[in-house]
């Protein structure tokens, strides 16, 4: 045992001179980040075989859809807070993450307020069903959303470990909660209230458990609330974005069509979080250096982020016929969409280091300038292909929008001579 840790402290000594990067720091916080991730999506999965196989497509479809509507209301949220919080923790910050929280708890009440909205115009229209869906998501999802912030807490922290320990315990609740109800009913409504309970009873208890175990303390956080400010007006329409395909697929094509797309993008969905996870173990280390130091290696680093994305496509895409036929015998027409989706993890990786490159150094401008051109071209993208051809069109929309944007950030980084670092 002690020859193998040696050959293995040594190949990671080696692996850093030959890379450039501290790959001792990354297997330690990518040891954690792997397995959570790895955990997490074992469960997402399995519960994903359960919805797949115990609820029929329309009323699959229709629960993705409320979902996916839901999501939209995020824009009513702090998003960019998370990415605050995290920059803010690794630069020495403690009290961080309570202040943010309280500051998201006051903002998110127009979350509430637009979900309630959202659940009187069903009521008007006689779908109660839907009715009783938003209206309590509108209870809890604000809270939910603010207090998830304790994962941003720790990642700044560099406390991989607890990090994922305390994701994936909140994944096992939640997925216990949906699994009981998948066996006891099958209404819409029910499921979504169970959804909702779950994953705000789970952020709920870890955010106070990580409160209490650090001893955390409200501090004057004024920089880093207006950094959290900067970054949601920057991606304002990111929760639009994230959630347009799902809406256009269910109201063009209808519920059933967006199952079959729901359960091609099953595990790309799962995959592309667990590259950026990996890339963003960095932040605190891009968050110490200088841009200059980034600059350096900045297209190297690209070249790597694009290799380990195509190591992982290529994987999946052999993959993926086996898996669809063991545990989605119903979804086989998924398959072909599913493996298409996975090039997109070429773009994913290298995407994920630039977002993390410019958030750890609060290049405001640079980010607004990437924000909204990934908008605009996945926007466009979603309406004109997906309106067109349906789960065709938004999975060739997506693999187009990650070349265009891959090259679009780029192109920012290289002609950004001024350096915007944000001035308080």
């Amino acid at each position: 045992m002690s020859n193998l840790k040696n050959y293995y402290y040594q190949l990671l000594r080696r692996g850093t001179e030959l890379l450039g990067l501290d790959l001792g720091y990354f297997a330690s916080g990518g040891f954690w980040t792997t397995l959570g991730q790895g955990a997490n999506t074992i469960i997402a999965l399995l519960l994903t075989v359960a919805f797949a196989n115990l609820l029929p497509k329309e009323i699959y479809g229709n629960y993705r859809y409320i979902l996916s509507l839901a999501g939209i209301f995020n824009i009513f949220t702090l998003t960019g807070m998370n990415n605050a919080v995290v920059q803010a923790t690794a630069a020495g910050n403690e009290g961080a993450l309570r202040a943010s929280v309280k500051y998201q708890l006051k903002w998110n009440f127009m979350m509430m307020l637009a979900l309630w909205t959202l659940a009187g115009y069903y009521f008007w229209q006689d779908n109660f069903i839907f009715a009783a869906s938003f209206f309590v998501l509108g209870i809890f999802s604000p809270a939910t959303q603010a207090l998830n912030t304790y994962g941003a807490y720790l990642a700044g922290k560099k406390e991989f470990k607890l990090n994922n320990i305390f994701g994936t315990l909140a994944t096992v609740i939640y997925a216990v909660g949906m699994f009981i109800a998948l066996l006891l009913t099958k209404e819409i409504a029910s499921l979504i209230t169970i959804y909702a309970l779950t994953t705000f009873i789970a952020n709920l208890l870890f955010y106070y458990k990580t409160v209490k175990l650090f001893n955390l303390s409200v501090a004057p956080s004024k920089e880093m609330l207006k950094y959290g400010r900067h970054l949601t007006f920057i991606s304002f329409m990111g929760p639009i974005v994230t959630q347009i395909d799902s809406v256009i697929l269910a109201y063009f094509w209808g519920p059933a069509q967006l199952a079959t797309y729901a359960l091609a993008r099953a595990i790309p969905d799962r995959a592309a979080p667990f590259i950026k996870d990996i890339i963003n173990l960095g932040m605190p280390k891009l968050a110490k250096k200088t841009l200059d130091d980034i600059n350096k290696v900045f297209y190297k680093r690209i070249f790597q982020a694009m290799i380990l994305g195509a190591v992982l496509a290529i994987g999946y895409v052999i993959t993926a016929p086996f898996i669809f036929k063991y545990i989605f015998p119903k979804y086989l027409e998924s398959v072909f969409y599913s493996r298409l989706l996975a090039i997109g993890f070429i773009f994913a990786a290298p995407l994920g280091y630039m977002g993390t490159a410019f958030t750890a150094q609060k290049l405001t401008k640079s980010i607004l300038a990437g924000s909204v051109s990934a908008t605009v071209v996945k926007i466009s993208l979603y309406v004109i292909l997906g309106t067109w051809g349906g789960i065709l069109g938004l999975v060739l929309a997506q693999l187009i929008y990650y070349v265009i944007v891959t090259f679009i950030n780029i192109i920012i980084w290289k002609f950004n001579k001024s350096y915007d670092k944000m001035t308080t």
